[in-house]
């Protein structure tokens, strides 16, 4: 009986021990004894595009954890939190300049709440109403222009397509809109380009979304895409009359490197690139053989891969010349022409590697975002125009692309300087 005693002792000991320890370790128990924080005292609501920046002054309170803003946005309730150490919210998202309120609210460390402090507030017009898009037709697509995005506002650009253009009047409810493709951009002016459209007269449709679903008014405009094709760069060859100025630093880096149709990863290793000699003068040509006559429309532009983007001796900015003259260029130095190139050479076009972000206003690089890299390792090109050089697509053989800056010599009027490029990949229309 003694032992049994004992036994059942030991397990209502037990029992009240678990008990005990269960209630005290529960993850889901508030001290309800912990007092609600002192409220806020708002001292400003300065309005910005879509919303308001709110600056409070927070009270001398231990128990205060944070601060939260509570409103009404499209229709739905919201709120935006910061910590006690904190003295200012933004609340944004609004798709329109009417009147808002917002209530603020202090809260502890079970999110007891004090009582609010009300606020109103008129944001300024939000991006998605002052952003400007227009659109053109190009080779091989169609090429989206963003304008007055002020506030770098993270914007989606929406394209959608019609291919019916027989009445134009036709209410947009009853059209048969297919969506094209979706593109980004957070710059405050940047040209975005959609390719491998088929070239035939469609009404396109532009609408932009901002990061909170709004969108805005759409652009219509009826646009016939230019037929396009990638050259073949099996085709090309290297060709130098006589006056090319650029030579390779070692085997390991060759001139055909540039159109070897190797990029990506293994585009970064030899020899799929060319690197030039530290000797090299500025400007540095070369020419190509393209193969084939045809009307060049633009030229995508790679560089070595994911190495020192931005900097160092990579190539900031080309010219693309043309051979117009009767037979092929003979190499001949003519002074008077520009970089004494023989008479039958015509320019084409310029390139510069762009910078989503844009440059520093001494023309530095400053800080690269992600929108940069993805513009210079992917989608970089010299897009040409005829209203600016006149034989922009004329028909040509022989193809020279002149280097006239690196990152690393840019600003510097140097007579020499290294350079190195992945890839030249010319696109346009074939001449038989």
């Amino acid at each position: 009986m003694k032992t049994k005693i004992l036994s059942l002792g030991g397990l209502v000991l037990a029992v009240g021990l678990l008990a005990a320890c269960g209630e005290s370790g529960r993850i889901d128990q508030t001290d309800s004894s912990i007092p609600v924080p002192k409220q806020v005292e708002v001292t400003s609501v300065r309005p910005i595009a879509g919303g308001a920046v709110l600056k409070f002054k927070i009270p001398d309170d231990d128990n205060l954890k944070g601060v939260e803003a509570v409103y009404t946005r499209n229709g739905s309730e919201v709120n935006t939190r910061v910590s006690r150490y904190v003295d200012s919210l933004v609340v944004e998202g609004f798709a329109d300049s009417l009147e808002h309120e917002v209530k603020v609210y202090s809260f502890n460390s079970n999110t007891a709440k004090s009582d609010p402090v009300s606020v109103k507030f008129t944001p300024l017009t939000p991006a998605v109403q002052t952003v400007k898009v227009s659109m053109i037709g190009v080779f091989g697509g169609i090429k989206v222009h963003v304008m007055n995005n002020v506030d770098k506002a993270d914007m989606a650009v929406i394209l959608y397509t019609d291919q019916d253009t027989t009445d134009l009047a036709k209410p947009a409810d009853e059209r048969k809109w297919v969506e094209v493709t979706t593109l980004f951009t957070g710059s405050t002016d940047v040209f975005l380009t959609r390719r491998g459209l088929p070239a035939q007269k469609a009404l396109y449709r532009a609408v932009l979304r901002d990061h909170w679903g709004n969108l805005s008014v759409p652009t219509d405009t009826v646009l016939t895409p230019m037929a396009e094709t990638r050259l073949n760069k099996k085709l090309f060859r290297y060709f130098n009359p006589g006056d090319d100025n650029a030579s390779a630093s070692s085997n390991n880096y060759p001139i055909v490197g540039l159109w070897d149709d190797v990029m990506g990863a293994q585009g970064g290793n030899s020899p799929h690139f060319f690197d030039s000699t530290s000797s090299t003068p500025r400007p540095s040509w070369l020419t190509i053989d393209l193969g084939v006559y045809a009307r060049i429309s633009r030229i995508g532009v790679t560089p070595r891969y994911r190495y020192l983007s931005y900097a160092g001796t990579n190539v900031r900015s080309m010219e693309f010349w043309g051979w117009i003259g009767e037979g092929a260029p003979t190499g001949k130095k003519e002074e008077g022409n520009p970089h004494g190139f023989e008479t039958g050479w015509v320019q084409l076009g310029t390139f510069e590697y762009q910078k989503p972000s844009g440059y520093q206003p001494d023309g530095s690089v400053g800080p690269v975002t992600e929108e940069d890299l993805v513009y210079y390792t992917d989608n970089a090109e010299a897009e040409f125009d005829n209203t600016v050089y006149p034989h922009a697509f004329d028909k040509i053989r022989y193809l020279r692309a002149v280097v006239t800056e690196t990152f690393s010599s840019y600003g510097l009027n140097t007579a020499v300087a290294k350079w190195e490029l992945g890839e030249l990949t010319p696109y346009g229309q074939i001449i038989k």
